[in-house]
């Protein structure tokens, strides 16, 4: 059993549906990831690395890196919408697994209503997916399942501050869906306590369902007035309620030792949600070398 540790292109504010930072090429990039110490990458956006699978796999090779997975986001509680996001799916899932990954990680949508309650349990909870709506999530989700299983890949879910699967209630009714060797969960530990859930007692119940995990620290002060101005997550991000791993609240030493008592064996990717212009996003380099420094004190 190994963890193994990654970085991502969200730590440099290259996150999906934003416009991205000019300063920070795919190259640069994959270099700082590289210097920072990681073993791994995730693709980030559909087109941000290379979308040919012998270049992406080139430029991964020469700086040794391994591609661990990628972030897919598609609408999954509108069945209308399941067609265009099934065929992003599929290109995205070929792509990684000619590449040599063998996880995708896939989420629901931030679409307007949800990303305004962002963070707010409560008031996130009042807009869950009606039952027809669930219906057509688990759907979409099943035959997420099954595209990727053709090309090798296993399927993790992750939960998504401003989505439809973000309070620690509806990651439950999703996982009441799916048979635990089905369907895993990328355990996203900021987005996890941003929205109210308690990261290590989900860990105490269910490590064994976690199939990697995001490693995400979280300013609970800064998080507390981004609920308390409702701000939606990505005025949040940019209110800067992400801290470099080790430096916020949550309790990463338990962390470890929960996955590791738990024998967990995949990735572990360091990332601090950041956007251009917003805090946090003026030392990307700096925060990477210093969570990679932070969990070589935690034994890994």
């Amino acid at each position: 059993m190994a963890i193994r540790v990654a970085n991502a292109p969200i730590s440099w504010g290259i996150m999906e549906h934003v416009e991205l930072p000019a300063d920070y090429t795919s190259g640069r990039v994959l270099d700082e990831i590289k210097a920072a110490g990681y073993s791994g990458t995730e693709l980030g956006p559909y087109g941000f690395l290379p979308a040919e699978p012998a270049m992406l796999r080139s430029e991964l090779e020469k700086r040794s890196l391994t591609l661990c997975s990628a972030f897919v986001d598609i609408e999954l509680g509108n069945a209308a919408a399941h067609p265009d996001g099934l065929a992003f799916v599929a290109r995205s899932a070929r792509l990684i697994s000619d590449a040599g990954a063998r996880l995708l990680i896939l989420s629901d949508k931030i679409m307007p209503d949800r990303n305004a309650t962002a963070g707010r349990r409560n008031d996130a909870n009042q807009l869950s997916w009606s039952e027809s709506e669930w219906q057509a999530a688990a759907t979409a989700i099943r035959e997420v399942i099954a595209q990727c299983k053709e090309v090798g890949l296993r399927v993790a879910f992750h939960h998504h501050a401003g989505s439809h699967v973000e309070t620690p209630e509806e990651v439950d009714r999703l996982f009441s869906l799916f048979p635990a060797d089905e369907l895993g969960l990328c355990l996203d530990t900021g987005h996890y306590v941003y929205c109210g859930g308690d990261t290590v007692a989900f860990l105490e119940k269910q490590v064994s369902r976690v199939w990697c995990v995001h490693l995400k620290d979280v300013y609970e002060r800064k998080a507390a007035e981004a609920r308390s101005g409702r701000m939606n997550f990505h005025e949040a991000v940019r209110h800067g309620i992400f801290a470099p791993l080790g430096q916020g609240s949550i309790n990463f030493p338990k962390i470890v030792a929960l996955l590791q008592e738990g024998h967990f064996d995949g990735w572990v990717v360091v990332e601090a949600d950041v956007l251009p212009g917003g805090a946090g996003a003026d030392a990307p380099l700096a925060n990477a070398i210093a969570g990679r420094e932070y969990l070589r004190l935690l034994g890994v």
